[in-house]
Protein backbone atom coordinates (compact mmCIF):
# COMPACT_ATOMS: atom_id res chain seq x y z
CA UNK A 1 0.00 0.00 0.00
CA UNK A 2 2.79 2.32 0.94
CA UNK A 3 4.96 1.26 -2.42
CA UNK A 4 1.48 2.29 -4.08
CA UNK A 5 0.86 5.88 -2.77
CA UNK A 6 4.97 6.65 -3.63
CA UNK A 7 3.93 5.96 -7.24
CA UNK A 8 0.83 7.74 -7.13
CA UNK A 9 2.85 10.57 -5.66
CA UNK A 10 5.51 10.31 -7.80
CA UNK A 11 2.78 10.30 -10.87
CA UNK A 12 1.18 13.78 -9.86
CA UNK A 13 4.54 15.34 -9.74
CA UNK A 14 5.59 13.95 -12.97
CA UNK A 15 6.39 17.10 -15.00
CA UNK A 16 7.09 14.65 -18.51
CA UNK A 17 5.70 16.80 -21.40
CA UNK A 18 5.84 20.46 -19.34
CA UNK A 19 8.25 21.95 -21.68
CA UNK A 20 5.70 21.37 -24.89
CA UNK A 21 3.29 22.76 -23.47
CA UNK A 22 5.13 25.95 -22.34
CA UNK A 23 6.60 26.27 -25.98
CA UNK A 24 3.50 25.38 -27.83
CA UNK A 25 1.63 28.46 -25.88
CA UNK A 26 4.72 30.93 -26.38
CA UNK A 27 5.11 30.27 -29.97
CA UNK A 28 2.18 32.14 -31.71
CA UNK A 29 3.45 34.99 -29.52
CA UNK A 30 6.96 34.65 -30.94
CA UNK A 31 5.54 34.09 -34.06
CA UNK A 32 3.77 37.33 -34.57
CA UNK A 33 6.33 39.09 -33.03
CA UNK A 34 8.91 37.70 -35.61
CA UNK A 35 7.20 38.24 -38.50
CA UNK A 36 5.45 41.78 -37.11
CA UNK A 37 9.13 42.96 -37.14
CA UNK A 38 9.78 41.62 -40.82
CA UNK A 39 6.53 43.00 -41.85
CA UNK A 40 7.08 46.41 -40.63
CA UNK A 41 10.67 46.38 -41.71
CA UNK A 42 9.13 45.79 -45.25
CA UNK A 43 7.05 48.38 -44.50
CA UNK A 44 9.22 51.10 -43.17
CA UNK A 45 11.53 49.92 -46.45
CA UNK A 46 8.22 51.07 -48.91
CA UNK A 47 8.31 54.43 -46.81
CA UNK A 48 11.58 55.48 -47.48
CA UNK A 49 11.75 54.77 -51.10
CA UNK A 50 8.08 56.61 -51.59
CA UNK A 51 9.78 59.84 -49.50
CA UNK A 52 13.05 59.76 -51.96
CA UNK A 53 10.84 59.21 -54.97
CA UNK A 54 8.38 61.89 -54.42
CA UNK A 55 11.22 64.21 -53.32
CA UNK A 56 14.02 63.57 -56.20
CA UNK A 57 10.49 63.72 -58.81
CA UNK A 58 9.86 66.98 -57.27
CA UNK A 59 13.29 68.32 -57.48
CA UNK A 60 13.66 67.08 -60.93
CA UNK A 61 10.69 68.95 -62.15
CA UNK A 62 11.47 72.59 -60.58
CA UNK A 63 15.15 72.87 -61.51
CA UNK A 64 15.65 74.92 -64.61
CA UNK A 65 17.96 72.19 -66.30
CA UNK A 66 17.22 71.30 -69.66
CA UNK A 67 18.29 67.36 -69.41
CA UNK A 68 16.45 67.19 -66.39
CA UNK A 69 12.51 66.16 -66.91
CA UNK A 70 9.93 68.74 -66.35
CA UNK A 71 6.79 67.50 -67.83
CA UNK A 72 4.00 66.90 -65.97
CA UNK A 73 4.21 62.69 -67.16
CA UNK A 74 8.02 63.60 -66.70
CA UNK A 75 7.63 64.11 -63.35
CA UNK A 76 5.67 60.73 -62.98
CA UNK A 77 8.18 58.70 -64.74
CA UNK A 78 11.11 60.46 -62.61
CA UNK A 79 9.25 59.43 -59.33
CA UNK A 80 8.77 55.28 -60.68
CA UNK A 81 12.44 55.46 -61.70
CA UNK A 82 13.66 56.40 -58.38
CA UNK A 83 11.83 53.35 -56.66
CA UNK A 84 13.58 50.42 -55.07
CA UNK A 85 11.58 49.14 -52.21
CA UNK A 86 11.07 45.92 -51.07
CA UNK A 87 8.37 44.15 -52.75
CA UNK A 88 6.97 47.22 -54.02
CA UNK A 89 5.22 47.54 -57.26
CA UNK A 90 6.19 50.77 -59.25
CA UNK A 91 3.84 50.62 -61.68
CA UNK A 92 0.79 50.84 -58.62
CA UNK A 93 2.50 53.79 -56.89
CA UNK A 94 -0.07 56.88 -58.08
CA UNK A 95 1.56 60.47 -58.16
CA UNK A 96 -0.62 63.79 -57.93
CA UNK A 97 1.29 67.09 -59.03
CA UNK A 98 -0.54 70.38 -57.68
CA UNK A 99 0.61 73.91 -57.37
CA UNK A 100 0.51 76.18 -54.02
CA UNK A 101 1.23 79.51 -54.08
CA UNK A 102 0.36 80.43 -57.62
CA UNK A 103 -2.08 78.97 -60.54
CA UNK A 104 -0.22 77.11 -63.38
CA UNK A 105 -0.76 78.49 -66.50
CA UNK A 106 -0.32 74.85 -67.50
CA UNK A 107 -1.50 72.15 -64.56
CA UNK A 108 -1.01 68.51 -64.97
CA UNK A 109 -4.29 66.97 -63.28
CA UNK A 110 -6.25 67.29 -60.45
CA UNK A 111 -6.37 63.36 -60.18
CA UNK A 112 -4.16 60.78 -59.31
CA UNK A 113 -2.29 58.84 -61.81
CA UNK A 114 -0.17 56.13 -61.78
CA UNK A 115 0.91 56.25 -65.69
CA UNK A 116 0.58 59.52 -67.50
CA UNK A 117 -1.51 62.82 -67.27
CA UNK A 118 -3.48 61.88 -70.72
CA UNK A 119 -4.36 65.36 -71.57
CA UNK A 120 -1.71 67.49 -69.41
CA UNK A 121 0.89 65.16 -69.78
CA UNK A 122 3.36 67.49 -71.81
CA UNK A 123 2.64 70.51 -69.61
CA UNK A 124 5.41 72.44 -67.60
CA UNK A 125 3.68 72.88 -63.99
CA UNK A 126 5.82 75.67 -63.04
CA UNK A 127 5.26 77.50 -65.63
CA UNK A 128 3.38 80.75 -64.49
CA UNK A 129 5.01 80.62 -61.00
CA UNK A 130 6.24 84.26 -60.57
CA UNK A 131 3.09 86.07 -59.67
CA UNK A 132 4.10 89.56 -58.72
CA UNK A 133 7.37 88.91 -57.26
CA UNK A 134 6.31 85.84 -55.74
CA UNK A 135 7.59 82.82 -56.72
CA UNK A 136 5.16 79.01 -56.33
CA UNK A 137 6.07 76.17 -54.93
CA UNK A 138 5.07 72.09 -56.65
CA UNK A 139 3.46 69.86 -54.88
CA UNK A 140 3.92 66.24 -55.67
CA UNK A 141 2.38 63.30 -54.13
CA UNK A 142 2.38 59.75 -53.94
CA UNK A 143 0.75 57.27 -52.73
CA UNK A 144 0.73 53.32 -52.42
CA UNK A 145 -1.13 50.79 -50.89
CA UNK A 146 1.33 48.39 -49.35
CA UNK A 147 0.41 44.32 -48.68
CA UNK A 148 2.12 42.71 -45.56
CA UNK A 149 4.00 39.83 -46.57
CA UNK A 150 2.61 37.98 -43.86
CA UNK A 151 -0.89 38.75 -42.67
CA UNK A 152 -2.95 37.89 -39.53
CA UNK A 153 -6.46 37.13 -39.33
CA UNK A 154 -7.50 40.02 -36.38
CA UNK A 155 -5.28 42.75 -37.89
CA UNK A 156 -5.41 44.90 -41.33
CA UNK A 157 -3.84 43.21 -44.36
CA UNK A 158 -2.82 46.32 -46.26
CA UNK A 159 -1.90 49.92 -45.58
CA UNK A 160 -1.63 53.10 -46.87
CA UNK A 161 1.38 55.25 -47.73
CA UNK A 162 1.80 58.89 -48.53
CA UNK A 163 4.35 61.20 -49.34
CA UNK A 164 4.24 64.62 -50.48
CA UNK A 165 7.61 67.17 -51.63
CA UNK A 166 6.62 71.07 -51.81
CA UNK A 167 9.17 72.88 -53.86
CA UNK A 168 10.27 76.63 -54.84
CA UNK A 169 9.79 76.72 -58.51
CA UNK A 170 13.43 78.07 -59.56
CA UNK A 171 12.41 79.10 -62.90
CA UNK A 172 9.38 80.23 -64.86
CA UNK A 173 9.10 78.28 -68.16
Amino acid sequence: MALMRARRAAALHDDTGASAVEFALVVPFLLLLVFGIINYGVVFSQQLSLNNAVREGARRAVVADPTAPRTCNAIITSVQNQLAGLALDRTKVEVLVTTDGFTSSQPCSTTWSSTTFPDKGTNLPCRGSYNGGNTGSLVVQARYTSRYLVAFPPFPTTTQLTSKAVYRCEYDA
